[in-house]
């Protein structure tokens, strides 16, 4: 990169922010090796910023970075002859880049609802679904079985589903996935 370049745009450390855990736990789950996973990962970024100001021209650039990301692991598999994974996940991930407006605009919905749970199930979904946390780490660190944790996440997301479609008024498509809502006023 030229000196007029030294910071990478704002829109390539948005996308990344968003994309860095998923594209990590992903090339993990295929390569089965952390070191890997992890040195694709930083390879990614690179390429990415290499883009320069051309990256925030990417119409679907999650997908663009999940690409990069199958296209290194490639590589290594046949540099290695060992490693191999399921393509069909990139396919998946550009379905998702044309629900990121409705995702986009959900998310306004989703402080109000976390505020109308219960303090238990609100901690349980930040610490595993927000914020990252295993649920065996986070059985660990409240002291339960994993069996315990798996029944309160699953029943904290149904409230909070419950919530969202009372507080937003979800509607789904035939995929069953989130096509559009009406906010209610706090």
């Amino acid at each position: 990169m030229n000196s007029t370049h030294s910071t990478p745009m704002p829109c390539l450390l948005d996308t990344w922010h968003r994309s860095e855990s998923a594209l990590f736990r992903w090339l993990l789950k295929q390569c089965q090796d952390h070191d890997l996973a992890f040195d694709l990962l930083q390879e990614t970024f690179l390429r990415a910023l290499q883009q320069e100001r051309a990256f925030c021209d990417i119409t679907h650039q999650r997908a663009w970075l999940f690409r990069v990301a199958s296209n290194l692991l490639t590589d290594q598999w046949r540099a290695n002859e060992k490693l191999s994974f399921d393509e069909s996940w990139i396919e998946k991930v550009a379905e998702m880049e044309d629900l990121a407006p409705t995702v986009d605009s959900l998310a306004q919905c989703l402080p109000k609802a976390l505020r109308r749970l219960d303090p238990v199930d609100k901690m349980i979904i930040e610490a595993c679904d927000l914020n990252g946390m295993s649920q065996h780490a986070f059985a660990q660190q409240h002291g339960l079985s994993l069996s315990a944790t798996k029944s309160r996440i699953q029943r904290a997301r149904e409230k909070l589903r419950q919530t969202l479609k009372t507080q937003c008024q979800i509607r789904f498509d035939d995929q069953q996935r989130v096509c559009c809502f009406v906010p209610r006023p706090d």
